[in-house]
C-alpha cells in the first residue's frame, strides 16, 4: 500500500520543502518586523506536512469502512487538523496580536497542504469509482 502512494508522498515532501525555501526567500524579507516572528517557517511546513501525511494515511485506513462518507471523514479530519495546528503553531504573540508574517507562516503551508490533500481525495474517489465500474461489468 505504501509503495503505491510513494510518488504522492514524495511530491508532498518536495513541494513543502520548495515552498519553505521560497517562503523564506520572498515572503519573510517583504516584511520589516521589529519583533521576532512567533511562528517558525520551517517548523510550520514540517508540522503541516506531517499532519497531511497522517490525515491521508487515516483516510486510506478508513476508506474501506466508510467508503460512502469519505468526504465527511475528510472534512472532520480537516477541522481536527486545523485545531491541532493552531495549538501547535499558535500564531498569537505574547501581546495578543497576530502579525501578518505569523499569519502567512501559518496559513500558506496550511493552504498548500490542503490543496494537496484535496488532490489526493479526488484521485482516491476516482479510483474507487473506476473499480466499481469494472466490477459491475
Amino acid at each position: 500500500m505504501v509503495k503505491r502512494h510513494l510518488p504522492g508522498i514524495t511530491v508532498l515532501v518536495l513541494l513543502n520543502f520548495i515552498f519553505s525555501i521560497l517562503h523564506d526567500l520572498f515572503v519573510v524579507p517583504a516584511f520589516e518586523v521589529e519583533v521576532l516572528p512567533v511562528v517558525s517557517v520551517p517548523a510550520s511546513y514540517v508540522v503541516n506536512a506531517i499532519a497531511s501525511l497522517g490525515m491521508c494515511t487515516t483516510i486510506l485506513v478508513l476508506k474501506k469502512k466508510y467508503e460512502s462518507q469519505i468526504g465527511f471523514v475528510f472534512l472532520g479530519l480537516s477541522i481536527v487538523k486545523m485545531i491541532l495546528l493552531f495549538f501547535l503553531l499558535n500564531p498569537t504573540s505574547p501581546t495578543g496580536d497576530v502579525l501578518k508574517i505569523d499569519a502567512l507562516a501559518f496559513f500558506i503551508p496550511f493552504g498548500l497542504n490542503l490543496i494537496l490533500e484535496q488532490i489526493f481525495i479526488v484521485k482516491l474517489l476516482k479510483i474507487n469509482d473506476l473499480i466499481k465500474v469494472f466490477n459491475e461489468n
